[in-house]
């Protein structure tokens, strides 16, 4: 409930409210510490029935960009879809993702390569990406609607990005290849110390 008067300005929020923006406040803290380079929005042409459709298009989606860039990419991605209703306009199922890789990506080079998997551009399709600058909020739109029951998200390779998810992750002997992998690619990609 909102409450005005002509010298101040209050929003009063319901317990459920509270505890949905605490919710997405600790999720938010808990995903900044990965070095995240991209912050996209990825959607569908036309309507997505499938779901499982959907899911599969943008894992081969992520698979072709780690090829591309010869390396692993971590990232955590937000499903969302409304349906019209309350006045609201109804908005097809479309991504918005944190990219992270140990090389660097370039926004033009991820939003062809989707392009290129679900269609050329359009009013209704394709990719925006632009670098991540975690002043503009770009974890807390990500998280917006993880209570909501048209929103979901995923997350790929967390595990190797996160500093305290890598140390609390049970090793085993994927989970050390991966890493053997990751530190590898960051040798070659980091600049000695001079």
């Amino acid at each position: 409930m909102i409450e005005t008067t002509e010298t101040e300005f209050r929003v009063e929020w319901t317990d459920q409210e509270r505890r949905t923006i605490e919710i997405a406040r600790a999720y938010s803290k808990w995903v900044r510490p990965v070095n995240w380079q991209l912050f996209g929005t990825f959607t569908f042409p036309g309507v997505i029935y499938h779901d499982e459709w959907a899911d599969q298009q943008f894992a081969e989606f992520i698979n072709g960009l780690e090829e591309a860039l010869k390396s692993d990419v971590c990232y955590i991605r937000a499903d969302e879809r409304r349906f019209s209703g309350c006045g609201k306009p109804a908005c097809g199922l479309h991504y918005h993702a944190l990219l992270a890789s140990v090389v660097p990506m370039h926004p033009a080079l991820v939003e062809w390569l989707w392009t290129s998997r679900v269609g050329e551009r359009s009013e209704d399709a394709g990719a925006f990406v632009v670098p991540y600058n975690p002043i503009q909020g770009g974890v807390e739109y990500i998280l917006k609607m993880i209570n909501e029951p048209e929103g979901d998200w995923k997350l790929r390779n967390f595990h190797l990005f996160h500093p305290e998810a890598r140390d609390s992750y049970k090793p085993n002997a994927r989970f050390r290849r991966n890493l053997r992998r990751l530190e590898m690619q960051q040798n070659k990609f980091t600049p000695p110390n001079v």
